[in-house]
């Protein structure tokens, strides 16, 4: 609660110090009015002397003292104690347990949950924080006096219209964030190489999951500075792989949408238990490795859950990725949309042999721990449903240092492919195989010619060619009819037989027009 005065004093009004002369009276007055009560009761003049007398003014002081007193005691204890409990909460010193989902965006500060999904995860309260209400403080004549301010490495808690449309469309309920605050107004925000640059000083943040983990995304990109405007704030999760912040759609946020803090020095000795050793974080030798292993272990296990066949590793697909992965630094840019001039992404991937499938691309860029990009990707909707697409039967994955715009960086890309049935028709089954049992039946009548000397020596040219074409066609059609058999599409050398196939069969037709005309005569 934050109280605004309207109408302060003014002491160039007439009579100022006579009234409040009088309100100070009136306090004390209030103040002290059982003792002036009992007084009064004690001096009053008896009307009745005697036993009677004694007895009413005896009734007299046990009403004073034993229910006046006490009454005013009370309501001055009340009225002391909810005061005293205002201005602790104006002043900071009052904490509101705030719950912690176990999103794990702010792991290792507070823990991950055990939750599959996000819902699940989102549900699950995995700590309880005790935050200071923010606002706090009094405000006098426009200004904030006893309040606290906003500071680097501070934890908030906060909500807005944008906090509200991507929780419900992640969960079905809007929820606010829990975040660390990394830049104030005025300061400068550089992302480089996995750390974070601040107002020209490279930043060694105990409180991250990782080293190396902080990249940029579609709001503050990799290696492109930004101030922070007045009135606004830079915030990011301390598990930096993992969390939806200032660097993604959530964009800066306002010092108005905050309702809670924990000041970074309050941190000390309470949340600190799981921080890192940053001694080693500016090392190359920090840097994070992927395993791909179990990686792929974890995106199967996903699959699994859902019912959906386990994807294998794929060498050529980590050919096509790495492919990718070098033409994207060349564009400068980490895009499923960057094509070299004349060639399609498809194109990468027909040069292993995808040809007839269905495929697909996912780039990231930075470096990865196995559970770090599996729990980013979770932390999206669309990346999540790419690796439950049932359709998908293989995945290769690539990681290539580069620049991007002068910037150090990887880029991760991983390749997905599942193979597309070509499920012919019954009809187009029927017409190669009729046309594999005539080849057959006039191939022995043909053979025949050869038993007849004199015709054979007149004709030999025409009768080997017309049986060198349906022995030629037979193959070639038996192999054609067993890959449509088995529901497999033609290889590219079949492809060729096919179009080959109807010069053959109008060959044969001449030929045979030619034999039978002679034979006749």
């Amino acid at each position: 609660m934050t109280i605004f005065v309207s109408s302060p004093f003014h002491t160039d009004k007439p009579g100022f110090l006579h009234g409040l002369a009088n309100s100070i009276m009136f306090v004390f007055f209030c103040l002290l009015f059982p003792l002036f009560l009992v007084i009064i009761i004690l001096k009053k003049p008896r009307i009745k002397t005697g036993i009677i007398g004694v007895s009413i003014k005896l009734v007299e002081i046990i009403i004073a003292v034993g229910v006046l007193l006490p009454l005013w005691a009370g309501i001055y204890y009340g009225v002391g104690t909810g005061s005293y409990q205002v201005i602790k909460y104006k002043l900071g010193y009052y904490e509101d347990p705030i719950r912690i989902a176990g999103t794990g965006s702010m792991y290792p500060t507070f823990p991950k949950g055990t939750g599959k999904t996000i819902e699940e995860q989102t549900k699950e309260i995995v700590d309880i924080a005790q935050m200071n209400p923010y606002p706090n403080g009094f405000m006098w004549n426009g200004k904030v006096y006893g309040g606290y301010e906003i500071g680097r490495g501070d934890i908030v808690s906060f909500e807005n219209a944008k906090t509200d449309e991507l929780t419900t469309r992640a969960t079905g309920e809007s929820a606010g964030f829990v975040k660390r605050v990394i830049g104030l107004p005025g300061d400068e925000i550089e992302l480089r190489d996995g750390i974070v640059t601040l107002n020209g000083k490279e930043l060694t943040e105990k409180y991250t999951a990782k080293a190396h983990s902080t990249f940029g995304g579609d709001t503050l990109p990799d290696c492109q500075k930004t101030k922070i405007p007045d009135g606004e704030l830079f915030v990011m999760g301390d598990n930096r792989k993992g969390s939806l912040d200032s660097r993604f759609t959530l964009g800066l946020i306002s010092y108005q949408d905050i309702d809670h803090v924990i000041p970074f020095e309050k941190q000390k000795g309470i949340l600190d238990k799981n921080w890192r050793d940053t001694s080693h974080d500016l090392d190359n030798s920090s840097k994070i490795q992927l395993d791909r292993t179990q990686y792929l272990a974890l995106i199967n296990e996903k699959r699994k859950e859902n019912n959906i066949p386990p994807l294998t590793y794929q060498p050529k697909l980590q050919k096509t990725a790495e492919e990718r992965a070098r033409t994207m630094f060349a564009a400068n840019s980490v895009s499923v949309d960057v094509q070299p001039k004349g060639e399609t992404r498809q194109d990468v991937f027909e040069r292993q042999g995808y040809i007839h499938h269905v495929t697909g691309e996912l780039p990231t860029q930075g470096y990865f721990e196995a559970e770090e990009l599996f729990d980013n990707q979770s932390e999206f909707v669309s990346e999540k449903e790419f690796f439950l697409k049932k359709d998908y039967q293989e995945i290769g994955i690539a990681e290539v240092e580069g620049k991007i715009n002068g910037c150090p960086t990887q880029i991760i890309v991983q390749h997905l492919a599942g193979y597309v049935p070509p499920n012919y028709s019954e009809d187009e089954k029927k017409s190669w195989q009729d046309a594999l049992t005539n080849l057959k039946n006039v191939q022995s009548g043909w053979q025949t010619l050869k038993t007849y000397p004199k015709f054979y020596t007149e004709n030999k040219t025409d009768v080997d060619r017309i049986n060198e074409i349906i022995a030629l066609r037979i193959t070639r059609t038996t192999a054609i009819v067993a890959r449509i058999n088995a529901n497999q599409w033609l290889t590219p050398e079949e492809s060729t037989f096919v179009d080959e196939d109807k010069s053959l069969s109008d060959e044969q037709n001449a030929i045979a027009k030619r034999l039978n005309e002679k034979s006749n005569n």
